[in-house]
């Protein structure tokens, strides 16, 4: 395994209750001390694992970083976070944004701080801008994140509660949805899992149906390593019309909780609603298998209107605000790429007229 640009890096951070607290890279508590404190943590995520960190490993566009808190050779905290970029050298430095799924988890408030702290010192000269995409109520530490330079940003999701009676899920999707569900199995369409042979038509449908809406997205490589390094806590599931794949979805299993990662389908066959196929299953298998929750993932600004949250919301769920975190590293840059960025959305905008 390549390692991450991280590796070895450590310093002594600070005290806690005058016990001295150090700041170790992943490589040096090493991943089944990490990953099990993760495991064991109540906020912990499949994104703070070493087996979603490996996934960046010998990949073009991306590095990776973990750090973990440590006191007298035990774990009490830990976070890991990605530096995606576009582009090769010297372009790429335009576009080299650090994002962490989730935040640091750790056993103390003050822990968590540092370990934000630390991130912020090694992100700020490697990237743009750096943001914390929350999965659950960061509000404790929201002042220490704005000490450092970070803006909320109100950003919803949606989650099931997979508790609920069978019944009680089905009811709560629209008439409209379950109508399409079964309208599109009785024209011939089968939900199932996967085979590992049929993989790279999955991800082709993924990275067509991005690059039709105008969203960047990892590349086939990512996603082959991906459903390797994650194995047993990835599923990947598609619409099968009659033997053609006309929709997928990639979904991270972890602990007792569904993660909707990744989406695609032939615009081909939307009479078919590959769309509402899809999570219309996923949300009875993850009851069926025993999960507690489904997360659907994104669903915008609440203060914007967005379509695929209005799509999102017809599967029932409840809308939460965690937010995000951001920190602007180099703000001429970023205010170069943002206007970049806009001149290219508008410009597909025409083209797409």
């Amino acid at each position: 395994m390549i390692s991450s640009p991280s590796r070895f890096w450590r310093f002594t951070i600070g005290y806690l209750n005058e016990t001295m607290i150090q700041i170790v890279d992943y490589h040096i508590v090493g991943s089944e001390k990490w990953n099990s404190y993760v495991l064991h943590h109540e906020n912990g995520t499949i994104f703070q694992t070493t087996f979603y960190l490996d996934c960046h490993s010998s990949v073009f566009n991306s590095e990776f970083f973990g750090f973990a808190a440590v006191i007298r050779g035990d774990i009490v905290g830990v976070v890991a976070g990605i530096i995606l970029y576009n582009y090769i050298y010297p372009l790429s430095n335009l576009t080299r944004r650090a994002i962490i799924e989730g935040g640091p988890i750790a056993n103390d408030k003050c822990i968590e701080e540092q370990l934000i702290e630390a991130v912020t010192e090694y992100t700020k000269r490697r990237s743009i801008y750096t943001q914390y995409r929350n999965l659950w109520d960061t509000s404790p530490v929201r002042p220490a994140f704005e000490r450092l330079g970070y803006q909320y940003e109100p950003h919803l999701d949606i989650l099931h509660d997979l508790t609920l009676e069978t019944e009680c899920i089905i009811k709560s999707i629209s008439k409209n949805k379950r109508g399409n569900v079964h309208k599109s199995i009785n024209k011939g369409t089968a939900f199932r899992e996967a085979e590992e042979s049929e993989w790279g038509a999955c991800i082709d449908l993924i990275l067509g149906t991005y690059k039709r809406v105008g969203l960047p997205c990892q590349s086939r490589s990512y996603f082959f390593n991906a459903f390797k390094s994650l194995s047993g806590s990835v599923k990947v599931f598609v619409a099968d019309l009659k033997g053609i794949i006309i929709g997928t979805r990639v979904e991270l299993c972890f602990k007792d909780l569904v993660y909707d990662w990744y989406a695609g389908a032939d615009d081909k066959y939307k009479s078919f609603y590959p769309n509402d196929v899809l999570p219309y299953y996923i949300l009875l298998w993850g009851k069926e298998n025993g999960y507690k929750t489904f997360d659907f993932g994104g669903a915008g600004r609440p203060d914007v209107p967005y379509g695929v949250r209005d799509h999102k919301m017809k599967f029932g769920g409840q809308l939460v605000e965690y937010g995000r975190f951001e920190r602007v590293n180099h703000k001429l840059i970023y205010g170069i790429a943002s206007k970049a960025i806009a001149w290219k959305k508008k410009v597909r905008e025409k083209t797409d007229d």
